[in-house]
């Protein structure tokens, strides 16, 4: 799997299948029949309650491990995948984004959440973040090994540039804009939904399934609603396939070829 580029995340997710698989049926993987896996995938929908993403995950593990570990292909055909559960993706309003921001008073937090909406960031991207990857005199931002192990440039604030150095004084990080407790490693995943939930809770935020990553549904859909054109934002959010962007595409747009980040439309120069 590190071979074949898998992320950790991915890594660990594959593991942890297999390591469950073992214990529902106490027998060794080779000696299992197609019904015994139909079987335990049905046990982590039923039993575990596993979300749609976990259990894609974990049928996804035992294919990969019996095609490629075990050379097993025709038991590894047959294991049905979950369908994949559409969700509506949460926008947060410009001016609800806003409150968001200045109801956090801790600048790491407010640093944070800040890149992570004006830059359009995945957690995991926002989390692994280096002071390397600024260069604020082209306004881009180097997104280093997303998705899919492929760095991508994504737009930087001018708004943002005031909490940056004000950061950058406070905390001298030096090699992760956001360390966590091991100076040497980032900030947990875990850390940035904690962050997230106490900003939703001062701003007052009600709506259901707000979360970190509706900061980057917001910058794609405020994006268009200020005209920049849509293969524009599909490079900037990283995705492979344009439709994925145009999911956000719900608003009327102009074609505009010199993006900035909707944080600017929503912090404006005075």
């Amino acid at each position: 799997m590190v071979v074949n580029h898998f992320s950790v995340s991915t890594i660990k997710g594959y593991m942890a299948a297999i390591r469950r698989l073992h214990a529902f049926h106490g027998l060794p993987p080779e000696q299992l029949t197609e019904d015994q896996l139909v079987a335990f995938v049905c046990h982590i929908k039923e039993g575990l309650k596993l979300s749609s993403v976990s259990m894609r995950i974990a049928v996804s593990a035992i294919k990969y491990f019996y095609l490629h570990i075990l050379g097993m292909t025709a038991i590894a055909g047959k294991v049905p995948y979950p369908k994949q559960e559409k969700k509506i993706r949460i926008i947060l309003p410009g001016a609800e984004t806003r409150t968001l921001f200045e109801k956090t008073t801790n600048i790491k937090h407010r640093l944070l959440l800040k890149l992570t909406y004006s830059a359009g960031l995945r957690r995991s991207e926002v989390i692994s973040i280096q002071l390397a990857d600024f260069d604020w005199k082209n306004m881009q931002l180097l997104v280093r090994q997303g998705k899919g192990k492929k760095d991508r440039f994504s737009v930087l604030a001018h708004s943002l540039k005031p909490d940056f150095d004000q950061y950058v004084t406070k905390y001298s990080p030096q090699r992760f804009l956001f360390p966590g407790r091991n100076k040497n490693q980032h900030l947990s995943e875990n850390s940035t939904r904690w962050i997230m939930d106490q900003a939703i809770e001062r701003a007052g935020i009600t709506k259901p399934g707000v979360c970190l990553h509706s900061l980057r549904h917001s910058f794609a859909s405020h994006l268009l609603a200020i005209h920049t054109d849509v293969v524009t934002v599909q490079k900037l959010m990283g995705h492979d396939d344009i439709r994925t962007t145009m999911q956000y595409f719900h608003l009327g747009n102009r074609p505009n070829s010199e993006p900035k980040s909707p944080m600017d439309t929503i912090y404006p120069k005075r």
